[in-house]
């Protein structure tokens, strides 16, 4: 791409968009009529441009929105204490692992940004498995 299109695609855009002043517009268009290579791009940005509206006016269908509303009455939010709960779990057992297997606790530090991002998609898993396991023993007993 030539220097003097990277310099008028921001213009062209502006005018694709009808926000340019009448300068830009008409240093825009002139640009396009020489330069094969930005028409074709500016034909790309109509075809997207429109593929986005399309998009945009798709309705949802049939019964989607009492569905929803079913799914989100009968699921809870997961609540700040169970929350709490879940991370204190956790944390308590990524300590116990570590002082149990000799791993050193800087070590587990150092890890700590990785174990980060994975533990909150897992946020709520412990408090989970400590409820199965409460079930359980409170069914035999």
């Amino acid at each position: 791409m030539k220097d003097e299109c990277t310099k008028f695609l921001p213009k062209i855009h502006e005018w694709l968009e009808g926000c340019a002043d009448e300068e830009t517009s008409l240093l825009a268009q002139l640009h396009l009529r020489s330069c094969h290579r930005c028409r074709e791009i500016v034909k790309e940005w109509q075809i997207i441009a429109q593929e986005i509206k399309l998009s945009i006016h798709i309705p949802a269908p049939e019964g989607f929105e009492e569905r929803l509303k079913r799914y989100l009455d009968n699921h809870q939010l997961v609540s700040w204490r169970e929350l709490a709960v879940s991370w204190s779990l956790t944390a308590f057992s990524v300590a116990a692992s570590a002082l149990w297997f000799g791993i050193s606790l800087a070590d587990v530090v150092r890890a700590f940004p990785q174990w980060i991002v994975g533990a909150i998609s897992w946020s709520t898993l412990p408090v989970q498995w400590l409820q199965r396991f409460w079930d359980l023993i409170s069914h035999w007993a």
